[in-house]
């Protein structure tokens, strides 16, 4: 993702995910269990993306799926 700010605006932009949610996706899968490979690697990617906001000093509070 990109993050800019100009006063008094900041602006966040995000990669675009095709297919959906991560939430969608993990409906999508139910009965079955998320393959444990597959789950280490999505919770990789959210902590790396959060170690990246808070070394900016960006600030979240609600993350889900």
């Amino acid at each position: 993702f990109i993050g800019a700010c100009k006063e008094p605006v900041m602006v966040v932009v995000t990669e675009l995910l095709l297919g959906g949610s991560l939430r969608k996706y993990l409906l999508n899968m139910r009965p079955r269990c998320l393959d444990m490979q597959v789950a280490v690697s999505f919770a990789l990617d959210i902590a790396q993306a959060m170690e990246c906001l808070h070394s900016h000093g960006i600030i979240h509070r609600d993350l889900k799926p």
